[in-house]
């Protein structure tokens, strides 16, 4: 399995609780190009923190 590096841009709303999880949806950058896409936490407190720059893996 693939996977690459994504960088949060921008964030489009509060942390909601979806099927047991945390979800924060919001914009990133990946080799140039600008997507939507919503990122899951297990806890409130760790959706909270997700900010601009944060990394994760698509």
């Amino acid at each position: 399995m693939n996977v690459i590096d994504c960088y949060v841009t921008k964030i489009l709303g509060e942390p909601y609780r979806k099927f047991g999880a945390w979800r924060v949806d919001l914009e990133y950058d990946s080799w140039g190009r600008t997507s939507k896409t919503q990122i899951m936490f297990r806890t409130e407190e760790a959706a909270r923190a997700a900010q601009v720059g944060h990394h994760f893996l698509a």
